[in-house]
């Protein structure tokens, strides 16, 4: 990074930048009144310099060629001034734009402590405890579906008495349609069945017992029966396991509750007054 600000410097002692600086203040003293010492003048010095080689370096991956660094002050000189302008002219009063974009910034000074805090294994364990649902895997199922067809109210109504009428152990005799996928699927998680059938198909499976002929279940080709021949539920999740879902969960609520403090003491300090239409 040294080495960038070396060269950042080095090209702002260059003739060109000086160019492209004053002909930036030029137009601001052409478009109004003469710039003097105050909001109207316009500092693109090393620090600033090195701020724009900085963020394109960590968009890019690399540090900007010259001619990228003359194209990135000269938006930032534009920037300046569009924005100086705007004030200037009070664009931004009731900009709901301009008042959401502010929002969302003191939001994130609100919650940059908490952002940046690291929780210990003691609240990621009493997170963990609280839900131990919420981090479990899913759970495994050894399984035989049956296709039916694309998804019709005929069908759904003939495949739900053909249910009805199945003997105990016998197979549906119903007529069936091929599809692309086994007819069996032996071990396949929650999540397997999810990508080849969809998540409402996988997520219905957990309401159906174990050894019986079920369905119609609806999955992103059309209707099926099921019969589910083994469901394996897995093992406690350990702090081990889920431990950056802990932590991504636990700095999220950190976060909402250091903006919603944050938030009332702003709030404490103001008079309000509300007026309801009558």
């Amino acid at each position: 990074m040294t080495a960038w600000r070396t060269r950042a410097a080095a090209l702002l002692r260059e003739p060109l930048v000086h160019f492209l600086v004053l002909g930036a203040l030029v137009f601001v003293a052409m478009a109004g009144r003469a710039p003097d010492l105050g909001e109207r003048r316009i500092i693109v010095d090393e620090p600033v310099v090195a701020g724009l080689v900085n963020h394109h370096v960590r968009a890019f991956r690399r540090p900007p060629t010259a001619e990228e660094l003359d194209g990135l002050i000269r938006d930032h000189v534009r920037g300046e001034v569009y924005y100086r302008e705007a004030l200037r002219l009070g664009l931004d009063t009731d900009d709901e734009v301009v008042k959401k974009r502010l929002r969302n910034k003191m939001l994130a000074i609100a919650g940059a402590e908490a952002e940046a805090a690291q929780p210990s294994d003691a609240e990621l364990q009493a997170l963990l405890d609280a839900d131990p649902a919420r981090y479990a895997a899913p759970p495994r199922y050894r399984l035989e579906q049956i296709y039916l067809g694309p998804d019709a109210p005929a069908l759904r109504a003939a495949a739900a008495a053909e249910i009805g009428r199945i003997p105990k152990g016998a197979r549906p005799g119903i007529m069936t349609q091929p599809l692309p996928l086994p007819g069996r699927f032996d071990d396949a998680s929650q999540t397997d069945l999810a990508e080849q059938l969809g998540d409402d198909f996988a997520t219905a499976l957990a309401r159906l017992p174990v050894g019986t002929w079920m369905g119609p279940l609806v999955s992103g080709f059309g209707l099926h029966l099921v019969r589910i021949d083994q469901r394996v539920q897995p093992p406690p999740p350990r702090l081990a396991d889920v431990r950056q879902r802990l932590e991504n969960d636990w700095r999220s609520s950190a976060i909402r509750k250091a903006q919603d403090a944050h938030l009332q003491q702003l709030l404490d300090s103001y008079d309000m007054e509300i007026r309801r239409p009558s």
